[in-house]
Formats: C-alpha cells, sequence, structure tokens
C-alpha cells in the first residue's frame, strides 16, 4: 500500500459472532435505531430526529451519530459518530449474513481516530455481539 494510503486510513476493528437465529430475525433487532438497548445495554437512551441518533450513555454523555445506511437487501446498518469531544472520524458497520440453517454470521466493524478509541470501542461492540447472541439463545 502506498505510504500516503497508509496515512490516510484509520485503526479497524471487527468482532463478529454466530447467532442461533434467521437473518431476517437478527437484522430486525439490528436495523431499529432506536431498538438496541437489549442487545447494546451500554447505549444507554437514544432518540432519533431525521438520520441522526443521539445517545445519552449512563455516565450522561451525549453521543450524535449520523445513520448512513440501513439495507434490507444486504442486512446492513452503518453510522458514523458525528459529534463527540473526543472522536474525530468514525464509521462502523454492521452486516449479517446467512449461514443457513436457522444461524447467521452478525460482523461489527468500526473504523476510528483517534487510535486509542478503537481498542476501548471494539471492546465494547464486541461485547454488545455476545449480548445479541446469548437473546437468541435465551441466556
Amino acid at each position: 500500500m502506498p505510504s500516503s494510503l497508509r496515512s490516510m486510513a484509520m485503526p479497524t476493528r471487527r468482532s463478529h459472532v454466530i447467532v442461533k437465529g434467521a437473518p431476517d430475525e437478527v437484522w430486525g433487532l439490528i436495523r431499529d435505531p432506536l431498538g438496541w438497548n437489549p442487545w447494546f445495554p451500554e447505549m444507554g437512551e437514544s432518540s432519533m430526529e431525521g438520520d441522526l441518533r443521539t445517545i445519552t450513555l449512563p455516565s450522561g454523555l451525549a453521543i450524535v451519530e449520523q445513520i448512513t445506511t440501513v439495507d434490507d437487501e444486504l442486512r446492513r446498518f452503518q453510522y458514523r459518530i458525528v459529534e463527540n469531544f473526543v472522536i474525530k472520524d468514525h464509521l462502523s458497520t454492521i452486516d449479517v449474513f446467512d449461514l443457513g440453517d436457522g444461524k447467521s454470521l452478525v460482523s461489527y466493524s468500526l473504523e476510528i481516530q483517534p487510535d486509542a478509541m478503537a481498542i476501548m470501542l471494539g471492546y465494547v461492540t464486541g461485547q454488545a455481539l455476545l449480548h445479541l447472541r446469548d437473546i437468541f439463545e435465551g441466556k
């Protein structure tokens, strides 16, 4: 990769989980921007205005995200953090893939600046996927 492209790249983290649930069922929980609390409890409260989702974390910190993609055919959800005092640039993508036999692969990737936030948010999104899996396994 040319050095000019490497310098522009943001740190990327990706987590995935296999869920014992049909892809359309799993996608149904992910595609609703206000329905994430059962599987992403760290988010706290959320509200929508147009394509902007405001999340108020349990600490009281507010994060504004722009929902950029909700694609029912691809089962893809993307959003960017657009207002936060720490995060300079961000894109998260969640994809749901059909594995057959009523199982799905859910991939949650994020690209983020500054670099230090990649580790923390990578961990948090990985934990959210485990909560999602547990919902479908009845835990």
